[in-house]
């Protein structure tokens, strides 16, 4: 055994801070055989020493020892996947942090290198580059940068692996020289730009190439087609044109095939499915081809991922009834078309089937019955944004997997099936934009896993049911534009988060603005839409909470009260519409309302400000919108006892002169009900008897008077007085 090699293990373990798996335990000082300690490999030869030291995925934490360089015989060395920290010796690179040495790729044995899924900085040691005994390179998830060397691909023979990809790397890829026996070859999300190198055909032992996910430009080159063994070419996600090699599609033993997100140009050719008879997934996404869907493609019994959407293809959808193993059919955001829908009836064969998307076509005609045959694995079916008539069939209930139905901007009528909560699984139900009539079924509720609801646009009736609130995972709902009514139930927001959006504007609900949504709080909704109904009330002050809202519409209802100043605190809030109500009072100055285009005001009759930013309000005079409700019930209170204490006041000093006036009149009155009825204070009734009593009992002392029969007056009895007195309550203060 070598006692070098031991002492160098041992002085690497005690850098190991946290060893949560004991995977170190073996590593005993006591031990001479460090060949049997876990993750230590031995060569054959004697005296042993180690040659490979692995310990992916250890969960190891701690620091590196740079005893590790003793390892002279060291050919392999795997640390992925570990949470070591601190600087990477530099007589040895290792995972996480810090540079790779250039000493590391010096070592004349060193052949497998595996760094990945850790954050090493740097770039590629030009040791890495000039190695003639590298074999495997796997540097992949770091943040490594810089150029790719220009030798790192003509410098070993014996190099068969180079995983480079999600790094930060810059720069035209190297040209490819006398590496014949390179098979992967992964440089995918990184920044490399320039063109492909048409000297990655002359390395005819590849069996993937991937490069997606860069700055590619230019064209495929067509010495691509030499690689006869290719089994992968992803070139997803750059920015390459013109058209497709032809050649290309002679690859026979291909099996996957990207070039998602190009300009490509062209058309598919019609016999791809006889020259490419192999190929699993063929995607060419969001390019510019135009022309027909090939029927050849019915020929790829392997087929499992058929995307061509987002191009300008036409013409019919081929029957695909005879792929068994198809798994995703994605066509849509194209300009295809369904004059039979035989296609559909077709796919009822493909029972591995797990998403169909044709949304964003031309399809028409009523939607066939037989969209309930699909197969029962099916989790995403999407049919919107084309022309599709008739109604959703009751049996869209056997489609019991989905968790996507989107069948939005179409031509749909009738009813929603009740049979539509037997889909247990949904998360987005989208039947927006068509023209669905009745009520919304209470059966919604029961899909307690829905997370987006628009039924949006249709023509629906009716209460919102409260059943909605059983789903307890709902993030978004949109109701809006239809013909509901009633109020918003409370059990809408007694589970639902909510925290999306909410949008029931342009129907016809009324009563209060809901207080639930003060349960949700800072979770409340992202986007509140309340406008076009018959709200009332004032708005809540709980509403405060929502801090988190960046939108909120409340327009075109009968709210009243003041503009809460809350809102001016709701840092998040972007939008406010409080337009064509009955609200009152001072706008808030401060938030929002600092910016007209953000705050919407007007059609409230009663609003006025002090800001010059809403100078289309009148400027308030003296009273304006207190801060908060206890505030706003003062104002009140000052605003009515202004209004009415000055004419009470001076109706108690007009009082005694008026009486005086029908005493010089000569007026008399024999019965106090004529004087109740004349001056009918509820609270000082006592008080006006009183003036009575006294312009009474002076008149008595005049002899001058209006009635021509003096024996007509009457004297004021004792009974008199104690009437007018209350019987001498002690209420009646003036006389005491």
């Amino acid at each position: 055994m070598s006692e070098i090699d031991r002492q160098a293990l041992l002085c690497f373990k005690s850098g190991i801070s946290s060893d949560p798996l004991g995977i170190l335990n073996s590593w005993s000082g006591a031990s001479l055989n460090f060949c049997a300690w876990k993750g230590v490999t031995c060569g054959t030869k004697f005296p042993p020493r180690a040659i490979s030291l692995d310990l992916t995925s250890a969960h190891l934490s701690g620091q590196i020892s740079t005893c590790v360089g003793n390892l002279t015989f060291l050919s392999g060395i795997n640390l992925a996947d570990n949470h070591l920290s601190g600087t990477i010796p530099d007589e040895l690179g290792s995972n996480l942090e810090g540079t790779i040495p250039d000493s590391l790729g010096a070592s004349m044995s060193l052949s497998y290198v595996n760094l990945a899924n850790n954050t090493l900085t740097g770039g590629i040691p030009l040791s890495f580059a000039n190695s003639s005994s590298l074999r495997t390179l796997i540097l992949s998830r770091n943040n490594l940068s810089g150029e790719i060397p220009a030798t790192l691909f003509h410098s070993s023979s014996l190099l068969t692996m180079v995983d480079l990809q999600l790094n930060f790397f810059t720069g035209h890829i190297p040209p490819f020289y006398k590496i014949a026996a390179l098979k992967f070859l992964c440089l995918a999300e990184n920044f490399l730009s320039g063109s492909i190198p048409p000297s990655i055909g002359n390395v005819s032992s590849l069996t993937s190439i991937l490069l997606d996910q860069n700055k590619l430009s230019g064209l495929i080159p067509e010495t691509v087609s030499h690689i006869t063994n290719l089994l992968k070419l992803d070139l997803s996600f750059n920015t390459l044109s013109g058209t497709f090699p032809l050649s290309l599609y002679n690859m026979s033993s291909l099996q996957y095939f990207s070039v998602a997100r190009n300009g490509l140009v062209g058309q598919i050719p019609s016999h791809i499915g006889y020259s490419l008879p192999n190929l699993q997934f063929l995607i060419m996404e969001s390019n510019r081809l135009n022309g027909l869907i090939p029927t050849s493609l019915a020929n790829l019994s392997n087929l499992q991922t058929l995307d061509l959407s987002n191009n300008s293809l036409h013409g019919s959808v081929p029957s695909l009834g005879s792929l068994a193993n198809l798994h995703r059919v994605v066509l849509g955001r194209n300009l295809l078309q369904a004059h039979d829908w035989l296609f559909l009836s077709s796919l009822a064969n493909c029972t591995q089937l797990t998403k169909l998307s044709l949304e964003g076509n031309a399809l028409n005609g009523s939607l066939p019955t037989t969209v309930v045959e699909l197969s029962r694995k099916l989790e995403d079916l999407s049919l919107g944004s084309n022309q599709i008539s008739g109604s959703i069939p009751l049996g869209i209930s056997n489609l019991v997997n989905l968790t996507s139905l989107r069948m939005e901007s179409n031509l749909l009528s009738g009813s929603i099936p009740s049979t539509i909560g037997k889909l247990q699984k949904l998360f987005i139900l989208n039947l927006s934009k068509n023209k669905l009539s009745g009520q919304i079924p209470s059966s919604v509720g029961d899909i307690t896993q829905l997370g987006k609801l628009y039924l949006n646009d249709n023509n629906l009736s009716g209460n919102i049911p409260g059943s909605l609130g059983q789903c307890m995972g709902l993030l978004e709902l949109n109701l809006s534009r239809n013909n509901l009514d009633g109020l918003i139930p409370d059990e809408l927001f007694h589970n639902p988060p909510l925290s999306l959006g909410l949008d029931f504007s342009h129907n016809n609900l009324t009563g209060k603005l809901p207080l639930g949504l003060c349960k949700h709080g800072v979770n409340g909704p992202v986007s509140l839409h309340m406008e076009g109904n018959k709200f009332r009330g004032q708005i809540p002050e709980c509403w405060n909470l929502l801090v988190l809202t960046q939108q909120i519409n409340l327009s075109h209802n009968a709210l009243t009260g003041f503009v809460p100043i809350f809102f001016a605190n709701l840092n998040m809030l972007e939008q406010l519409d409080l337009s064509y109500n009955n609200l009152e009072g001072s706008v808030p100055t401060r938030g929002i309302f600092e910016n007209f285009t953000q705050a919407h005001l007007d059609g409230n009759e009663r609003l006025c400000s002090s800001s010059a930013t809403l100078a289309a309000l009148p400027t308030c005079a003296v009273i304006s919108a207190p801060a908060t409700k206890t505030k706003h019930h003062l104002s009140l209170h000052v605003t009515l006892l202004l209004i009415v204490l000055p004419p009470l006041a001076i109706g108690f000093l007009l009082l005694p002169w008026f009486l005086f006036t029908l005493w010089e009149r000569g007026v008399t009155f024999r019965r106090w009900d004529v004087v109740s009825k004349m001056f009918s204070f509820p609270r000082w009734d006592n008080l006006s008897k009183m003036f009575w009593f006294f312009a009474h009992l002076k008149r008595r002392k005049v002899h001058t008077v209006a009635c021509h029969d003096e024996k007509k007056l009457k004297r004021v009895s004792y009974q008199d007085i104690l009437e007018a007195t209350n019987w001498f309550s002690s209420y009646n203060k003036f006389l005491y």
